[in-house]
C-alpha cells in the first residue's frame, strides 16, 4: 500500500506517517500536489489533503484528477469539519489522534469498498441478498428490512467480514447529519442483528467493542474456534 501526504509538515501528519509506515505501508510526503505530466508519483492508494476550506475544493478535484481510483481524504485539524469535507467531495477525513489501529483499519475498510464494483447479489451462509429487488432471505423465511436496515446489511456484506468503524457507517449512512450520534449506528446495528437471527439460527453480525461491526460466516467462527 502507498499514501501520499500532501501539504506542509505537521505533528499529526507525522503521527499518520508513522502508524502507516509501520503496518508496513510506504509513505511519502510532498509539499504541493504534483502536475498530472509527472507520472512517477501519480500512483497511490491513499492521499491525504491538508484541512483547509479555503483550498480544499480545487485541490480535491485536482487530486481525483492526478490520481484516479485512489482514496482521497483529508487530515483533520483541531477544528476540522469532517461535513464540509465530505460535501466538498472527500472520501473520509482521518483524524490522527484516534487509536491508532482504528485509523489505519478505517481506511483499509474504505479502500476496499471504493474499489469494488457494484454487486446485484451476495450470500453468506444460508443469508441471501438481492440488491436490485432489495430481497433479503435466510434459510427460505424472507426478511423484511427498513432502508437504512438494508443499506447497513450491504455495507456490512461487501466488507467481506472486515470490521467496519462506526463512524464509517455513520458517514455512510448519515451523510452530513451532524445531529446524530454514536448509538444510532448501535441501535440500527441491534435491529438488523434481530431481523436476520431467527430462532436457534447462528449469529451472523458481530460487534468488535470500541471498533465497529462484521459480518461473519458462522461456519468460518465455528472451524475458527475449534
Amino acid at each position: 500500500m502507498r499514501a501520499l501526504l500532501i501539504g506542509k509538515a505537521t505533528p499529526g501528519a507525522a503521527r499518520l506517517s508513522r502508524l502507516l509506515r509501520e503496518r508496513g505501508w510506504q509513505v511519502d510526503a510532498l509539499a504541493a500536489l504534483p502536475p498530472v505530466s509527472r507520472p512517477d508519483v501519480r500512483r497511490a492508494d491513499v492521499v491525504v489533503l491538508p484541512d483547509d476550506a479555503l483550498t480544499l475544493r480545487d485541490r480535491l478535484g485536482r487530486a481525483r484528477r492526478i490520481f484516479a481510483g485512489a482514496l482521497v481524504v483529508t487530515l483533520a485539524a483541531e477544528h476540522a469539519d469532517r461535513a464540509a469535507a465530505l460535501a466538498l467531495g472527500a472520501d473520509d477525513q482521518v483524524d490522527a489522534a484516534l487509536p491508532g489501529d482504528l485509523v489505519v483499519d478505517r481506511l483499509l475498510a474504505l479502500l476496499r469498498l471504493k474499489r469494488q464494483g457494484p454487486r446485484l447479489a451476495y450470500a453468506l451462509d444460508d443469508l441471501t441478498v438481492d440488491v436490485r429487488q432489495r430481497r433479503v432471505r435466510r434459510a427460505g423465511r424472507d426478511i423484511l428490512l427498513s432502508s437504512r436496515e438494508f443499506q447497513l446489511l450491504v455495507l456490512l456484506l461487501q466488507a467481506e467480514g472486515a470490521v467496519v468503524p462506526r463512524s464509517a457507517i455513520l458517514d455512510r449512512l448519515w451523510a452530513g447529519d451532524l445531529d446524530v450520534a454514536d448509538n444510532a449506528v448501535d441501535a440500527l446495528a441491534s435491529r438488523l442483528r434481530r431481523r436476520l437471527d431467527g430462532p436457534g439460527q447462528p449469529r451472523l453480525l458481530h460487534t468488535l467493542r470500541g471498533a465497529g461491526y462484521c459480518l461473519l460466516s458462522a461456519v468460518v467462527e465455528a472451524q475458527a474456534a475449534a
